[in-house]
């Protein structure tokens, strides 16, 4: 059986790596360091789950949100995980799409429960 596949959404290495520990034995997790080469990694690496961060170089996770929203299928569960903490910017994530949101830093358990929620 293929295991499913996780999209992993960030510039920050400690955060990449802390989710690749958490999820890599159960799941095909594949990681991109900004939101250009998230969109097109999406050509070649269908994920059942992204897992995307809001701050980064080049172009943004609510750039990429509004990408995959608008090109991608909608079912495609976005969990954002990010720094910014204020209910502003998880509204702002929730109106362009994302499924759930998730403040640093990475809580195991939280992220299995997300896991959980959406890969079964």
């Amino acid at each position: 059986m293929s295991k499913a596949k996780i999209l992993v959404v960030d510039d920050d290495p400690v955060c990449t790596g802390v989710l690749l520990s958490l999820l890599g034995e159960d799941y095909e997790v594949i990681s991109a360091n900004s939101g250009s080469s998230a969109i097109s990694l999406l050509d070649s690496f269908s994920p059942q789950l992204i897992f995307l961060d809001i701050t980064m170089p080049d172009v943004n996770g609510y750039h990429v949100l509004k990408h995959l929203k608008d090109e991608q299928e909608s079912t495609l569960p976005v969990v954002v995980i990010s720094s910014l903490t204020e209910d502003s910017d998880k509204d702002f994530a929730k109106k362009l799409g994302a499924d759930d949101y998730v403040s640093k830093p990475i809580m195991p358990d939280a992220i299995y429960k997300i896991v959980a929620k959406y890969l079964g």
